[in-house]
């Protein structure tokens, strides 16, 4: 898969050495508009998220510099909880970029190509990522499966709801040795409560817990997190505004009594009359204070897409909300790895298995990653004209199958 040759163009295609990494972290600072080179701690940092195997780099030897680096795709090697709360291995394609100076040659196919055949010569199920457009992706069978909620908080009358016969748990302000023993854990706990959520090994924690200066947002404190035993949060302050807001960068709640308590400890924080914060579009804040309008929704956006690899090892290795019977024909004209598929599910459980019956389900492989998680709902698609069934029976089948009770959200952005 590396050092070949793409058509009609001289272009290269190889794997990343060691020697690429200046013009790799050149390219991503150009690309996605850095005001600031990385520093060494954090080119570090990267560093060791990734191997030199699984970046794909694009080069022209007829440039005008000596072999101009002029693409740029790779992937993290992730771990995705899906419906039921089994985790899942997910390639996390990340870091893509095409110069400029070499847009409509075909390389953005080009890399992606090259990682769809290295993830299915691995067995990889699934490929996930985060679009910065939300029109790039679609053709390669991705979809977007996870959205939240940007919203507005007004700590000047936001109060929460008082029950007289529960007790608030301790929350404490943590010192940066309370954090790093004890927020991966509450982190990986929170995980396996929340389909689509990210888990983040050692190597992410490093960067995360550094909290360097130059990846703070101008004008914004370091993090200051809370700290609750089936929970944390952090937040920053932002002095780009006059008076200073809260910047809440996370809340991990593993109970919902988690939830409520850290929340009334951001609530009530002194001198920030308003809170931002980017939540799951389930999150219940709004039903736990005594004035619902204290929370504006400021925007929704996709922070995750998802591509299914493999049809029947991803339909089997979730959990479903209710019985179906059906026979599935999924599009794939990308990588033509659809086909026709006998879908059961009962109790749960699914067993799928290639078909030659006439389908009762017809679908793109974009549609069926975007249900998967249960973020977007059959009968959406259905009436987008994105989804055909043979009838009313099927989809609402097909609706309650793929259900979840509780919201994807992903919580980690790469």
């Amino acid at each position: 898969m590396s050092n070949t040759q793409t058509e009609p163009s001289a272009l290269t295609v190889a794997r990343a050495t060691d020697a690429d990494w200046t013009e790799i972290f050149a390219a991503d600072a150009r690309a996605f508009l850095m005001t600031n080179p990385l520093s060494e701690a954090e080119q570090a940092d990267l560093r060791a998220k990734v191997a030199d195997d699984d970046v794909v780099l694009v080069r022209d030897p007829d440039g005008v510099a000596d072999h101009p680096l002029v693409g740029v795709s790779m992937y993290y090697r992730m771990t995705m909880t899906v419906p039921g709360g089994g985790p899942q291995s997910a390639a996390g394609l990340s870091w893509v970029s095409v110069a400029a100076t070499h847009r409509r040659r075909g390389i953005l196919r080009t890399m992606i190509t090259e990682l769809f055949d290295q993830w299915e010569a691995e067995k990889q199920v699934f490929a996930i990522l985060t679009a910065t457009e939300a029109t790039i992706y679609e053709r390669f069978g991705f979809g977007p499966a996870c959205f939240a909620q940007n919203v507005a908080v007004d700590l000047t009358a936001a109060r929460m709801r008082q029950r007289a016969d529960r007790t608030p748990a301790s929350v404490n302000y943590a010192t940066d040795e309370d954090v790093a023993r004890l927020v991966p854990d509450l982190h990986a706990r929170w995980t396996a409560t929340r389909p689509g959520a990210l888990t983040r090994p050692t190597a992410w924690w490093g960067q995360i817990l550094a909290d360097r200066q130059s990846r703070r947002p101008a004008h914004h404190s370091g993090l200051h997190y809370l700290i609750h035993a089936d929970g944390y949060a952090s937040y920053r302050i932002d002095q780009s505004v006059e008076p200073p807001r809260a910047a809440i960068e996370e809340v991990v709640a593993i109970t919902e009594q988690a939830h409520t308590d850290l929340w009334r400890v951001l609530v009530g924080l002194d001198l920030t009359p308003r809170a931002t914060a980017l939540i799951a579009v389930d999150d219940p804040l709004p039903a736990k204070l005594t004035n619902h309008r204290a929370v504006a929704v400021t925007g929704i956006e996709d922070r995750m897409w998802l591509r299914i690899l493999d049809v029947p090892r991803a339909l089997g290795a979730r959990r479903y909300s209710g019985d179906l019977d059906a026979v599935i024909e999924v599009v794939d004209d990308f990588r033509g790895h659809g086909g026709v598929f006998d879908m059961t599910v009962r109790h749960g459980g699914a067993i799928v298995a290639p078909s030659s019956a006439k389908p009762t389900v017809r679908l793109d492989i974009s549609v069926l990653s975007s249900m998967f998680l249960g973020s977007v709902p059959a009968r959406t698609f259905a009436a987008a004209d994105r989804l055909w069934t043979d009838g009313p029976d099927t989809l609402d089948a097909l609706d309650q199958a793929f259900a979840t009770g509780v919201a994807p959200f992903a919580g980690t952005f790469f």
